[in-house]
This record gives C-alpha cells, structure tokens and sequence, in this order.
C-alpha cells in the first residue's frame, strides 16, 4: 500500500493539531490493513450513509481495482485521534485523473467522508483540504445537500467554471425523504399522508390478496435474496429495454453480482437489504435497501407492471417504511423525481454534484463538461422537434380521415 503524509499545523493558531494521511490502495489485502480503524470509526459515527461502512466499501473497493482504479483512503487526524476518513476511486479518464466516490456500479452513492460522532464545520472543513491532496486531477463529489456543512465547506475549494454559469435547472436534482424518526407511533405518521393515498393502499392491498396468497417480507436466507435479486435486475433491465433506454449498469451483470456480494455479508435475519412482494411464491416488486445508524436509504426498486392496477410499488413502500420506523430509521427515497415520492414525503431536499479542480490540468475537464451539457440540450431538443412532429402528424391523420369521410 502506498502512503502520502502531511500535516496542518493548526496548533499554531492555539487550536489544535490536524494531520492527514492519504493510503494508495493497489491490492484488496491492502485494504484490509484498514479494516479495525474503519470499523471503529464507524461505530463511533452518529449518522453516516450505509455506503460509508466498511463492508460496503471493501466489496466497491474490490471492483475499482479490479477495473484498473486506484483507490485512496484519506484519513484525517486531531493529535492521534481519527476524525474522519474518506474513501475515492481514481479513474483514468483521457489524460485526466478523476476522483470520485466508491461505487457499486451505478455511481449513485452519495459523496463526502465518514466522521467521527457528529460532523462539524471544523472536521467537514479539514477533510476538504486533506482530500484535496489525493494524487487527482478532478474531485467529483455527488449528491451533495445544499446548505449542508459539506456544501459550505466547498465554497473555499476550487469549483467548475461551467457548473457556475449553468442554470439551476441543469445543475440541481431534487431529493425525497420521511422523517420517521419524529413519530412516536406509525399512526402518527399516516395521518400525515392524503386520505386517498391511505384509502387506496387498504383498496390496494385487498384487491391484489383477492389475486391469490400475496407475500411482504424480507429474503433472510442468501438462496432466496439471490433469487430476489436476479429477478429485480432482470425486471428491471426488461423495463429500461421497453422503454428504449440503455442505462450501463441495468445491461450488465456488475451491479447485480455487487449486492449478491453484499447479501453473502449481511446478517440477513436482521436486516432488510433485499424485501419483497411475492404472489403465489413468484416475485412481483422488491427492492434493496441499505440500513444505516439513522436512516434507510430506499436504493433500487422495481415491479412487475402486470400488477400495476394494484400499485404494488406503494404497498412494498409502505411496508419498508413500517421497518423503518419500527426501527428508528428516517426513509430516504433519494434523489431523481418520481411523482410516487411526493406522496410520501415530508422533506424534500436539493442536490449537486460539484466539481472541485486540484490542479491546472483539472481546468480540461471544463470541455467534456461544457459537451456533456450542450449534447444533452441537443437531447432534449430532439425529444421536443419529435413529440411536436408526432402530434402534428397526428392531427394531420385526423384531420384526413374526417376529409375522406
């Protein structure tokens, strides 16, 4: 494992002494060498997003080796204490050295460090300036909350040009999430919700027990998450495929193989990682779930459209948000709209993905950002110029029948 080492003399400001360390990961041996202080940090976290763990990360670790990434752990220090640690994948992307965060494969964690107890402005800033060392071009950090104490830190950092002078519109995306921990009782929480959202869960829920022996639950055996998780990721590419949308990691198995990994590693019988509907035994909806100290982030979902009249995605909803709160969990519904989420929800969030430069050749990636932004204004212009040339052709048709008529 290579080693890169600095200090920040803050003790000269009669504050205290912060130091970092920044660990070059080229083996998954390596890795594990970090494993008892990641843990212990860990534990000693208040509120952290499950994709922080250590569990998590060796297995994403694993696969950013595996595909010629090099990873880097920067840990920071006050005196001897670990504060914080935030783990990167450095990718090669042309001639730039891209920084971003542990993926799965979908690349849809949220970005930022582990900390230790709670954060504050202080450590939040520190591991800026420590991340900030990594032998990078580019620091890609996603889904970062506005007003957030990582946010505010951001601001002293070197920014894209072009995310600042892009509308708010194609820089923000909206997220979703309950706060369940604020209710003594489910009940509670249900009065919150439309009267006919809570009408049509009971409609819904008769309605699809009259289809046959209809099943919620959790796979707590490996055998019947693997099933589970086979059939979502089938369901789901099946649905992109309909749809005329080639999204990498539903063509692949790399996302798949990933969470089958996690459930290998997972107490199951406790944690609800992978819940279901079933009827007659046979999937119908499932969804994966990542349970941290506070919060259960509600991760990949799908459903079997035969059964949509019964909207089984909203009866699985409800029932992982019954665990949830059975378990002192918020729920997060994440970032990227669907109308489903604003039924539910009674906080909605904003999220960027910022861009921080750490040296002068970082200033390229400005380029492929600018081409990325003006390719997808080209997208959604086409999208437009059709649907408007669908519709008149359709008035057209219409217009021509009448004629011959």
């Amino acid at each position: 494992m290579g080693f890169q080492a600095s200090a920040d003399l803050s003790a000269a400001h009669g504050v205290t002494l912060w130091r970092y360390a920044v660990h070059i990961v080229e083996t998954p041996e390596s890795f594990e060498t970090l494993r008892l202080q990641w843990q212990a940090l860990q534990a000693a976290s208040e509120d952290h997003t499950p994709c922080l763990t250590y569990q998590y990360c060796e297995l994403a670790a694993k696969r950013a080796i595996a595909t010629g990434a090099v990873v880097a752990v920067v840990m920071i220090y006050d005196n001897d204490t670990l504060l914080a640690l935030w783990p990167l994948a450095i990718n090669r992307k042309g001639i730039l050295r891209v920084a971003t965060v542990l993926t799965c494969g979908n690349h849809e964690e949220y970005g930022g460090p582990l900390i230790k107890e709670r954060a504050t402005a202080s450590v939040v800033a520190e591991s800026i300036r420590a991340v900030m060392q990594v032998p990078a071009d580019v620091l890609e950090i996603p889904f970062v909350e506005d007003g957030s104490l990582l946010q505010q830190a951001l601001r002293a950092a070197p920014q894209s040009w072009v995310q600042k002078l892009l509308p708010e519109r194609l820089n923000v995306l909206p997220g979703y999430s309950v706060g369940l921990r604020a209710f003594a009782r489910w009940e509670d929480f249900l009065g919150t919700l439309s009267q006919s959202l809570r009408r049509n869960l009971r409609r819904y829920g008769k309605g699809l027990s009259a289809m046959g022996s209809a099943e919620f639950g959790w796979c707590t055996t490996l055998d019947d998450a693997v099933a589970v998780v086979d059939w979502l990721f089938a369901n789901k590419r099946q649905w992109a495929l309909n749809r005329g949308l080639n999204t990498k990691y539903l063509m692949e198995d790399e996302v798949r193989d990933f969470f089958v990994a996690l459930a290998s590693q997972t107490d199951l019988s406790t944690v609800p990682l992978v819940t279901f509907v079933k009827m007659d035994g046979v999937p119908i909806c499932a969804s994966i779930n990542l349970v941290g100290p506070r919060v259960l982030e509600y991760w990949i979902f799908t459903y079997d459209e035969t059964y949509n009249r019964y909207s089984v995605g909203n009866l699985l909803t409800e029932f992982v948000a019954r665990w949830a709160h059975a378990n002192g969990r918020d729920f997060d519904m994440r970032p990227l709209y669907n109308e489903y989420k604003t039924h539910w929800v009674n906080r909605e969030t904003r999220h960027r993905t910022p861009v921080v430069v750490l040296t002068s050749r970082g200033r390229l990636r400005e380029f492929s950002l600018l081409f990325f932004q003006i390719s997808r204004v080209r997208r959604r212009l086409v999208r437009s110029v059709m649907s408007a040339l669908r519709s008149r052709m359709h008035f057209l048709h219409g217009a021509l029948r009448e004629r011959v008529r």
